[in-house]
């Protein structure tokens, strides 16, 4: 692009760009490296999924040990605990206090947080990337660097940049299901709890539910037996509910919120392309207007909802998919499957394959090897986009298959790439080389240094 006259904000060693889990899990970690970091984010808070859209627990992967392939993870753990945000495994957490978290531990590294910008446009000459045109209320302004990482869920950075990518499911074209999260408050649960026991015994099915008040839990899919699923058919026989409704439904209890729940619902299964604004602004639209019906259907068919209120609505959307850059490997569905382990890995997961709404036959699949060691690995050059020499890319769109996306697009594994992508642009400046030149192992090492834990 032609840069005009447009301002210089600033000129820094590392911008990341986006301040979700791995970016913010990267703008740590870069700092921690003695690097200065500039961190653009287009809300005004970090944290991404986990906080602005409300995605909670963390899914967990069971490993022998439970290592955690991120130092900052375990900071983050420690931190929110003490808080009295979350539980001890850091897994059930309020995402308030997360956001409060992980803003403390960025500044405390000395990381620059620019909040309420969106980046434009990426000033780029031959194979280099040479700043960022970043929008805001301030205007248009360039901000200059050495190494960017591209953090924005969506590979925005990245395809500006001119990297390749794939979107969607290979075989039909779509994207994963967007969801619209939100949170009821004044719920009695002893209540709720009672109720539910009720459902167990009149419908004679206990499965996904769980009627203990601390720790209330419920699920419905438009598949199979479930507790719940009666009330629902009642609800769309009787025009209370849509049909679309109990396609996907799970409500999940909140640390220190005693009268609150989450709800990991509604779906949308159609206009779900994360990188269409006119998509996003539907589901919005459409999500809220559903999340008032779903309200009114707690309180006409369960009981503990009489003084229910939606407390909050996410103001982002909870986007599973879209675009996955062209890295410099490509982590495959046989991968996961075949749990292939690499010398440059950055992250080990067991998470499973994960698609909503499409049932799945792994029979063309290679069957899981053997080797006693039950979980695959995400390897460095998966982070290193293939064709600019200096832009890396983590979090859940990096280079992945459609299929292994899925897997990969957890916490967990956002968190070590991030983690990952941070150390590995500070080494590219100490040691002055492209990311691609810098060996995964020596990045692996460093962040094992730091605490990162793996299994052997």
């Amino acid at each position: 692009m032609e840069t005009k006259n447009y301002p210089v904000y600033c000129k820094t060693d590392i911008v990341v760009c986006g301040g979700g889990t791995a970016g913010a899990f990267a703008a740590i970690s870069a700092a921690e490296q003695g690097k200065k970091v500039l961190l653009i984010e287009q809300f005004g808070s970090i944290g991404g999924s986990a906080t602005n859209a409300l995605v909670l627990p963390i899914m967990s992967t069971h490993i022998e040990g439970n290592p955690q392939c991120s130092y900052i993870s375990k900071k983050v753990r420690n931190r929110i605990f003490s808080y009295g945000g979350s539980d001890e495994s850091g897994r059930w957490f309020d995402p308030i206090i997360l956001k409060i978290v992980l803003e403390e531990l960025c500044l405390e590294a000395g990381v620059k947080l620019l909040y309420h910008t969106f980046i434009s446009e990426v000033i780029r000459e031959g194979s280099k990337m040479k700043g960022v045109l970043i929008s805001n209320k301030a205007g248009l302004q360039i901000v200059e660097d050495n190494i960017f990482i591209d953090c924005t869920g969506d590979g925005d950075v990245s395809v500006l940049a001119g990297a390749g990518y794939t979107k969607g499911n290979p075989d039909t074209g779509k994207n994963q299901p967007i969801s619209l999260r939100y949170i009821v408050s004044g719920i009695d649960k002893a209540a709720l709890g009672e109720f539910f026991k009720s459902e167990i015994k009149r419908t004679g099915i206990n499965i996904a539910i769980n009627p203990d008040p601390a720790n209330i839990y419920a699920a419905v899919t438009a598949t199979g037996e479930w507790t719940l699923a009666d009330l629902f058919k009642k609800a769309i026989a009787n025009g209370d509910l849509a049909e679309e409704d109990r396609y996907y439904f799970q409500a999940f209890s909140i640390v220190g919120r005693e009268d609150a729940l989450a709800f990991n619902n509604p779906e949308f299964f159609d206009c779900v392309d994360g990188t269409d604004p006119e998509h996003l602004t539907k589901t919005q639209i459409e999500g809220r207007q559903r999340i008032f019906k779903q309200l009114k259907f707690f309180k006409k068919y369960m009981k503990g909802f009489e003084k229910a209120y939606i407390s909050e609505i996410a103001p982002m959307v909870g986007i599973r998919e879209s675009r996955n850059i062209e890295a410099e490997y490509i982590l495959s569905a046989n991968d996961i499957i075949s749990r292939r382990k690499f010398d440059d890995a950055i992250c080990q997961s067991n998470y499973p394959v994960d698609i909503h709404g499409k049932s799945l036959d792994f029979t063309n699949y290679s069957k899981p090897v053997d080797d006693g060691k039950p979980y695959y690995e995400i390897p460095y050059r998966s982070l290193v986009v293939r064709g600019i020499d200096n832009l890396l890319v983590a979090g859940r769109c990096l280079g992945a298959e459609f299929l292994a996306q899925s897997s990969l697009r957890v916490q967990h594994s956002v968190r070590a790439s991030g983690e990952a992508a941070g150390i590995a642009a500070a080494y590219s400046l100490e040691k002055g080389i492209p990311p691609r030149s810098v060996d995964g192992k020596d990045v692996r090492m460093e962040m094992q240094k730091l605490g990162a834990s793996f299994a052997e």
